[in-house]
This record gives structure tokens, sequence and C-alpha cells, in this order.
């Protein structure tokens, strides 16, 4: 898949890395864990209080 497209092995894994990371993050706040989420968030990104 790689060779095709040009692209580093690293930069495809980082890709589906990422990709999963989204997966979960996505099944958590379906299951209502937004608030929770942004409580834990809280401090951590800048202009958020």
């Amino acid at each position: 898949m790689t060779a095709g497209a040009g692209v580093p092995v690293q930069e495809v894994n980082r890709l589906l890395n990422q990709f999963e990371q989204m997966q979960e993050m996505m099944k958590k706040m379906q299951k209502g864990g937004l608030a929770k989420m942004m409580r834990g968030m809280k401090g951590f990104t800048p202009g958020m209080r």
C-alpha cells in the first residue's frame, strides 16, 4: 500500500494510529463520556476554563 502511494510505512502507521484513537474517542462520546472528557481536558487546552 505504501509503495503505490509513495508514502513511507511509518507515515501510514501514524495515520492508522490516529484513526484508531479517534475511533475510541467517538465510542466514548457516544456513551455519554463527553462531559467527563471535557472535565479531564480542563487546563490542558488553552482558552478553555
